[in-house]
């Protein structure tokens, strides 16, 4: 069902006999590939054909001097966002100073401003509707480097298009950094290393077609200089767990209920909770808990990340987010010597920080009570996942793994700690599936018969759904 959809759509897309046409209609497939878990994790076909139908509309500069080692391509560039904290990251390590940054739709200022420290500057091209002078633009600034670092948002596909033609005018190498690990991206055909961050992404390497390209760098997380010492709880009378994250990630789903949690646990426990980011008013997944419980939760929205930071330094003890996880904070928080817990998904698989996880939420329930009752923790286990944790998302190590990624044998570069349990590649897809709907794209405007057939496959992928429950 899901390849008849893609052919349909990939057939739709190459009738189209203008750029501006195809390229509209690739980056609204992408988008939707992307918001929706279908299954489909690349489409190389049709970068491919792409690059054949059109790329005799561009030309190479005639000559090129290259000014710096690497470039970093952005698509936006957010004041808070994984993306660009990442690029200011590695731009800062040793290895990488020899860095470029180039962005190719919007940029907020203080994004801007910080990015700019680049040693080799930050260019953020002009605004343009129109896709070959935009392509042409980025194959021009693109003769100037040796290797592309790929940061792109996944339906991308002018960025892709152009790397594809200045590797084949200027000879660059391409990496595309696969921050998104678990959706679909544009970008896969091009690459020539895929920098991965996760077991998770790991484990979709065959899905696309990367298993001769894929190296695990992991993600550069901001550590203290010194491991800092894991503290016991707090007094009762000011004791607060505390959890965070984008409020979907705490919406249900696959049997796993973080609500239902925290009123389990207060059940059993005098402490309260502190959430970060669910808004009860919005989230009707938080209802009943804040109704039954809310003499022990305070909710507060979302902040800015040092703030945010600082906030959780006074905290207990930490819990991350289920059932999608909440990505780099549990590393960051633990870094910082504040007792972290969390349950094991399937869709973990980020850091070696899950080897303090539980196998399920009854048991994460009886972790948490224990901790609070006897202020103690594994310290061999504490110690070995700290030192695990420096090694793994440094951001000197980080930076050193991408500047050696096309030295090293690709046979074994999965992730080094040992994964506490199986990722589940198919748990976004089982989400996807039992949602009531489908999400539309915010980032391009609507391909009508695109979206005709989207909606035709969802419509009888959940007719299938149906026969089977």
């Amino acid at each position: 069902m899901l390849q008849a959809y893609i052919k349909q759509s990939l057939a739709e897309i190459c009738k189209a006999e203008k750029l501006d046409d195809a390229i509209k209609k690739s980056r609204f497939l992408g988008e939707l590939l992307w918001k929706n878990s279908t299954g489909q994790y690349e489409l190389s076909e049709l970068e491919n054909t792409l690059v054949e139908k059109f790329g005799s509309q561009f030309v190479p500069l005639a000559t090129s001097t290259v000014s710096c080692e690497y470039v970093h391509i952005l698509t936006k560039a957010y004041d808070s966002g994984g993306h660009t904290r990442i690029v200011e990251r590695l731009i800062n390590a040793a290895s990488m100073q020899q860095s470029a940054i180039l962005i190719t739709e919007t940029a907020q200022a203080n994004a801007l401003k910080k990015l700019s420290h680049a040693k080799f500057g930050c260019i953020k091209l002009p605004k343009s509707r129109d896709s070959k002078d935009k392509i042409q633009r980025l194959v021009n600034a693109l003769a100037h480097y040796k290797t592309v670092i790929l940061h792109i948002h996944p339906y991308d596909i002018e960025t892709v298009l152009a790397v594809a033609l200045a590797k084949k005018y200027y000879g660059l190498r391409v990496m595309l950094y696969n921050h998104a690990d678990h959706v679909f991206s544009y970008g896969f055909s091009v690459a020539d290393r895929v920098l991965e961050i996760s077991y998770f992404g790991w484990g979709l390497r065959a899905k696309r077609k990367t298993e001769n390209k894929s190296v695990f760098v992991g993600i550069p997380i901001k550590l203290p200089e010194l491991p800092q010492n894991h503290r016991c709880g707090k007094s009762m009378n000011e004791a607060y767990i505390a959890a965070a994250g984008t409020a979907y990630k705490f919406r249900p789903a696959c049997g796993y209920s973080f609500p239902e949690f925290v009123d389990d646990l207060s059940e059993r426990i005098k402490t309260r909770f502190v959430l970060i980011g669910p808004q009860p008013v919005f989230n009707w997944w938080w209802w009943k808990s804040y109704f039954k419980t809310s003499s022990k939760l305070d909710f507060y929205s979302t902040m800015p990340h040092e703030k945010y930071l600082q906030f959780l330094t006074h905290a207990t003890a930490f819990i991350d987010s289920f059932p999608m996880t909440g990505g780099t904070a549990f590393s960051e928080i633990f870094s910082m010597g504040i007792p972290c817990f969390g349950v094991l998904t399937g869709a973990h698989g980020y850091t070696p920080a899950d080897q303090l996880k539980s196998q399920s939420t009854g048991q994460l329930i009886e972790d948490v009570k224990l901790f609070l009752q006897t202020g103690k923790l594994d310290e061999t286990l504490q110690e070995k996942v700290t030192r695990q944790l420096y090694e793994a998302h440094d951001v000197t190590a980080v930076a050193n793994r991408i500047v050696h990624a096309y030295d090293i044998d690709l046979k074994d570069q999965q992730p080094f700690w040992v994964n506490p349990a199986a990722v589940d590649t198919t748990f976004y897809e089982k989400i996807w599936i039992m949602k009531p709907g489908f999400s539309m794209p915010v980032h391009v405007p609507p391909v009508f018969k695109l979206l005709y057939l989207f909606v035709r496959h969802w419509t009888k992928r959940c007719s299938e759904q149906m026969k089977l429950a």
